[in-house]
């Protein structure tokens, strides 16, 4: 890189050989006045004294690499704006000339993707497999949020009913466009939960710039910077050392590129994956990218803007570390990956089978296994559930029934990877298998995803057939060359494994009731904020301590199972439900989550009583929320549960999923959703058929109209538990007020109705006062409208 500097400097002699001498006489009195890079301006007696030659030499010798930006900023401020204009198109052709290698450097290590339903270690071009994936703007403000989220992508939203499937969500081209105002953000958050997809697309970003489809005429470089591998190395670095591993060329013109930042796109891949914490007090300030540092300090320099400050960043994080990243980016914009639309769903299914006639045999099985057809959504999780039915398809088995969770769906992969290695389970297999369970628990309880083979030796996995089966050997940039690291497929399933540890028992160490204790510790500390990264892998145990479960590994494993993790998890469990405040929101909804994971109704039996009102208000809730919640209602001891859904954006499917549980519930706050019509149908139906006891019925607020007036109202009229009834802030009519009135009169326990701000004329608010003072008469009633 030292042989650039003539270049430079006879670039800057030309722009200053085109100068008048006043010109040249006010450049050199800016750059007395001009607060310079790194705060090392030229001393005033040898600037002032210069002539042309002698300043190059000086601005050459004292801001190197920021010498010609830094001049352009120059011209620009003393009004040379073509001559500032020039000097960056022709010292921007130097950078521009490079790009085309760099960019086929990108191609060879983004064009393909791993072949996960293979088994052979093959892969296939990613634009092969790529499904666009739903990308909202998140309008609500970050602090409303709730961020402590599982791994398995509860956050994913079901936002689109099937009349909207082809619903065109914020691009990826589109997520520095211009808000309203007219600014473009220089940093966006793109989060997500694990299997989302964000690594996915941060891949697809870097082939569709380098192939010349994105980011075209905005970012002249875009470089990645994946978080797991920033703790590989101690050593001291630069940023222009990381750009430098990124083209793989240590004679890539990185001063150069690195001069005009603003032309520059930085991909944070991972932030929640990082290995070390960034504390704000210990933050050492750099705006020089060759300065060497820490790799903490490189990041937060990069982060916090004090490190190319008008460079872009991109930043993908799981939920719960989003409100971290905050106090590090200045006015980030958000957005948030929700997983497959319903006809990316059906496009990744054709195009994981290739065989029409497979594609549709699975599809149909998972659209009639309504709770593998919700958690298929999430790309990571359709991926493992397509590799799930392929093996049994190629192996002419009937598709199993049981996968209707998480838990089960990890199960059977695991199962049929090994069915694939030996037919008949191996001794040695097992042991094998215990062994990497119990190399994925360390690594859960330490944070650390990415092992060296040392960390195989020390587990008995150095030579294991089981690693070709079930991790990832990835190699790595350390400096200019490579280094090969393990880890699981996808740290979901590294979760997975941590959980059957404490399930499979050992008969060399002892069945896992040796470790009690420890599994008691492992309970207690994942409640302890900070722990967030605990929560999947504590469900997965809810989930295999299941009976029928168990059951199944012990017969696909050739193996025995724990019996004391399950009464140890039902202690736990009332132990949770015994809380006083109990818990609520998301807190209550991921303990609900362990429950239905492990599908044993005894479970709820034991603790729903404890949680006679349950409030998950102002949470986004997701179809498999709703069943969770049906499921632990449906076998709850109880049958006056209140519920309080209000604005959790539920729509009719929501309700549809709730329905085994509603009929253990006396009041049900549904307000400000979007139920519509259709969802008073769902709603109504299940009434009816339950027979249910609702004594307080919330929908204000639902974009009700005229149209479901008949069917509500009739549906209502019946019942002999109601006493209050909220329709507030609808669109019912005045056509809707016969209906009322029959309600009125035939719903003898119902004492409160509220109707304000729906659509009623004098006419209409006149009959239904009179029908109410015709009530008053024998009982109290309250009507607002």
């Amino acid at each position: 890189m030292a042989s650039r500097g003539p270049m430079v400097q006879d670039l800057l002699l030309d722009a200053l050989e085109d100068l008048g001498q006043e010109e040249f006489e006010r450049l050199k009195f800016k750059l007395r006045t001009t607060a310079a890079p790194g705060g090392k301006n030229i001393p005033l007696g040898r600037l002032e004294k210069s002539k042309r030659e002698e300043l190059v030499e000086l601005l050459v010798d004292f801001y190197e690499d920021t010498a010609v930006a830094l001049i352009v900023t120059i011209f620009e401020d003393i009004g040379l704006k073509y001559n500032a204009s020039k000097l960056s198109e022709v010292f921007g052709k130097q950078v521009q000339g490079y790009k085309p290698k760099y960019a086929e450097t990108v191609v060879e290590n983004y064009q393909l993707i791993e072949d996960r339903n293979s088994l052979l270690g093959e892969s296939s071009p990613l634009n092969a497999r790529y499904i666009g994936l739903l990308i909202i703007r998140n309008h609500r403000p970050q602090q409303q949020r709730e961020h402590e989220l599982c791994a398995t992508g509860r956050r994913h939203l079901e936002i689109l009913e099937k009349t909207t499937s082809d619903y065109s969500s914020t691009a990826i081209e589109n997520l520095f466009e211009p808000d309203e105002s007219g600014v473009t953000p220089r940093t966006v958050v793109l989060q997500g939960p694990a299997g989302i997809g964000k690594s996915m697309t941060v891949q697809k970003i870097m082939l569709d710039w380098a192939v010349g489809e994105l980011y075209q005429g905005m970012f002249d470089y875009v470089f990645c910077i994946r978080c797991r591998e920033l703790g590989l190395t101690e050593e001291a670095k630069s940023l222009a050392d990381l750009v430098v591993e990124q083209c793989q060329d240590m004679f890539a013109p990185v001063k150069e590129i690195l001069a005009f930042p603003e032309k520059l796109l930085f991909i944070i891949d991972g932030f929640d994956e990082l290995c070390f914490s960034l504390q704000p007090e210990d933050d050492k300030f750099c705006s020089n990218p060759c300065s060497k540092m820490s790799m903490e300090d490189i990041l937060s320099n990069l982060l916090r803007k004090k490190l190319l400050p008008k460079s872009y960043l991109l930043i993908t994080t799981r939920p719960g570390a989003a409100e971290r990243l905050q106090r590090y980016v200045k006015f980030p914009r958000f957005a948030e990956i929700l997983g497959f639309s319903e006809k990316g769903r059906r496009d990744y299914f054709f195009k994981f089978f290739e065989d029409e006639g497979k594609a549709n045999t699975a599809l149909q099985f998972i659209e009639n296994t309504t709770a593998v057809s919700t958690i298929c959504f999430v790309p990571m999780v359709c991926c493992i559930i397509c590799s799930v039915i392929k093996v049994e398809l190629e192996t002419e088995d009937k598709i199993a029934d049981t996968l209707d969770t998480t838990t089960k769906v990890f199960v059977h992969f695991s199962r049929s990877l090994l069915k694939h290695d030996s037919k008949k389970m191996k001794k040695s297999l097992l042991d094998e298998f215990r062994n990497l369970c119990s190399l994925a628990r360390v690594g859960i309880l330490e944070q650390k995803i990415l092992f060296e083979e040392d960390d195989l030796k020390k587990h008995d996995l150095a030579v294991s057939d089981l690693k070709g089966l079930f991790l990832d050997r990835r190699t790595f940039h350390r400096g200019i060359g490579l280094h090969s690291l393990y880890s699981f497929l996808h740290l979901c399933f590294q979760e997975f494994c941590a959980a059957l540890f404490y399930i499979l028992t050992d008969e060399k160490k002892g069945a896992p009731g040796d470790n009690e204790m420890d599994l008691k510790n492992l309970l207690d500390v994942c409640e302890k904020l900070g722990n967030e990264h605990l929560t999947l892998t504590v469900r997965f145990i809810f989930g295999l301590s299941s009976d029928k479960v168990r059951a199944f590994l012990e017969e696909a494993l050739q193996c025995k199972t724990s019996d004391l993790v399950k009464p140890l998890l039902l202690q736990r469990a009332e132990e949770v439900a015994a809380e006083d405040p109990p818990r609520a929101g998301y807190d209550l909804l991921n303990f609900f989550h362990c429950l239905f994971e492990s599908q044993e109704a005894e479970f709820a039996r034991r603790v729903m009583h404890r949680f006679q009102t349950i409030d998950i208000s102002f949470k986004t809730l997701s179809v498999l929320d709703c069943r969770v919640l049906a499921f632990c209602l449906q076998h709850s001891t109880i049958q006056d549960h209140s519920i309080d859904l209000t604005f959790c954006r539920l729509k009719s499917h929501h309700i549809k999923a709730l329905a085994p549980g509603i009929k253990n519930c006396t009041v049900l706050e549904l307000g400000s959703n979007r139920l519509g019509n259709s969802g008073v149908h769902v709603l109504c139906t299940i009434l009816k058929e339950l027979d249910c006891s609702v004594n307080t019925l919330n929908l204000d607020e639902n974009f009700l109209t005229h149209a479901c007036a008949q069917e509500l109202f009739a549906t209502l009229s019946t019942s002999k538990t109601l006493i209050s009834l909220n329709l507030n802030d609808n669109s019912f009519s005045e056509a809707s007020v016969p209906f009322i009135l029959h309600l009125l009169k035939t719903c003898t326990s119902l004492s409160v109705l509220y109707l304000n701000g729906n659509g009623f004329d004098d006419l209409g608010k006149k009959r239904l006062k009179q029908q109410v003072k015709k009530i008053e008469l024998e009982r109290p009633f309250w009507l607002w409208l």
